[in-house]
């Protein structure tokens, strides 16, 4: 009988030693310490993780960025194989991104291929842009290039264009005027003067045959210049609405073009 409880007994004894042979071990170190780890989805704790057991097979390890600190970046993703009596080693480094900045600011950085990368400020990943070179450009400056080789923020001071400020930004026409949209302004110009003129010529006539309907006896003649007087009027009107517009358009032209 005896014999028979220890014969039951030695493989629940021995039963952990099979399963600690078996099963493997990883091992997780990051810089800076002390981030989060989610192995297949679930928390492991915070690095640095030594010898955390587990079964043989294939995991997806996540690690998480610090806390704290601005380090605007996502969680680094690994797929690792465990194998029996191994210990995998991972290593996971966050760096603080670079901040890039523009005076005046609002620039464009466009990476090597011309990609859009966003508008100054902004925070750009240190490790995977390492040695890569970028340019900034605004309307108005000339492009800024760099090769980005330090953790060191970018602050870039833009030099005007000074081709693009004669053509555009430098009055016109007795200091006054800026040569930008300088036909569109004065067309504008020409025509607020004319379709004005062409108000008061109507206006006139309008005013003429007025009289003559005051004046006229005549049925017939009393029709014929009350006609006239209303086409002329109305003549008058068009003419000074589109000089209104006109005028209209080319205030906006000046003053915020």
């Amino acid at each position: 009988m005896k014999l028979l409880r220890l014969i039951l007994l030695l493989p629940a004894c021995f039963l952990p030693a099979l399963l600690a042979g078996e099963s493997g071990t990883i091992s997780i170190i990051s810089q800076p310490p002390g981030c989060w780890v989610r192995i297949d989805s679930v928390l492991a704790g915070k690095t640095p993780l030594e010898g955390f057991s587990m079964p043989p097979g294939a995991y997806t390890v996540q690690v998480y960025p610090p806390e704290q600190g601005v380090w605007n970046l996502q969680e680094q993703v690994f797929e690792v194989v465990i194998r029996a009596q191994e210990d995998t080693a991972l290593e996971v480094v966050f760096s603080a991104p670079v901040f890039i900045n523009s005076v005046p600011y609002g620039a464009q950085l466009l990476g090597e291929a011309g990609l859009l990368l966003g508008m100054t400020p902004l925070y750009l990943p240190f490790e995977e842009n390492r040695g890569k070179q970028f340019r900034l450009e605004k309307a108005g400056y000339k492009p800024y290039r760099f090769s980005l080789n330090s953790r060191e923020s970018v602050l870039a001071y833009l030099e005007k264009d000074k081709k693009y400020a004669a053509d555009d930004d430098k009055p016109g026409l007795f200091g006054l005027v800026s040569k930008k949209h300088l036909k569109s302004k004065f067309s504008l110009l020409a025509l607020s003067v004319a379709s004005h003129w062409a108000s008061f010529y109507f206006k006139n006539l309008a005013d003429s045959n007025y009289e003559n309907y005051r004046q006229s006896a005549d049925p017939a003649q009393i029709d014929y210049f009350w006609d006239r007087t209303k086409k002329f009027d109305r003549y008058s009107e068009i003419s000074l609405a589109v000089s209104y517009v006109s005028l209209a358009g080319l205030m906006y032209l000046v003053i915020w073009k």
